[in-house]
């Protein structure tokens, strides 16, 4: 005489599901660990090497001139670096006197690139010898996103 089997309960079911699921965030668990002991993602190196005025001319209280910026850009990762568009705004007391558009580009892992952004500006009147000393000329660069994502 053969005993009927019961068919399996709704607990095994529920256990298996549990060690599959256990298992599977192990896995990602490893994955991540490794990932970022082996890749380590980091921020790129930028420098400023050179700023510099090619052409320079004062005129009738005016000034214009061409302004040259060299930058180093390195990348450290394992992976390429990719960066969004970008721009360079030179400020002259708080107005813009020249710009400069960046276009996105990627760097390739463990690689340098040089870039140089040059461009006129054109002649803008200077500040009147009282507000001279407030008169300040930053250069500021902004992103039109994130700089860059690692792979």
């Amino acid at each position: 005489m053969v005993k009927p089997q019961k068919p399996p309960s709704g607990r095994t079911n529920l256990a298996s599901c549990i060690v599959a699921t256990v298992f599977l965030i192990f896995l990602v668990i490893i994955v991540l660990i490794v990932y970022f002991t082996v890749f380590k993602p980091q921020d790129p190196k930028i420098s400023v090497n050179t700023v510099q005025l090619p052409s320079f001319s004062v005129g009738n209280n005016t000034v214009s001139f061409t302004f040259s910026q060299y930058v180093t850009v390195r990348n450290p990762n394992r992976a390429v670096f990719s960066h969004y568009d970008s721009s360079i705004q030179l400020l002259y007391s708080g107005s813009q006197v020249g710009f400069m558009f960046i276009p996105a580009g990627k760097i390739e892992a463990g690689r340098t690139q040089y870039m140089a952004a040059t461009f006129a500006v054109q002649s803008f009147p200077l500040a009147p010898p009282n507000e001279a000393s407030a008169a300040t000329m930053p250069i500021t660069t902004t992103t039109m996103g994130p700089i860059g994502v690692p792979g």
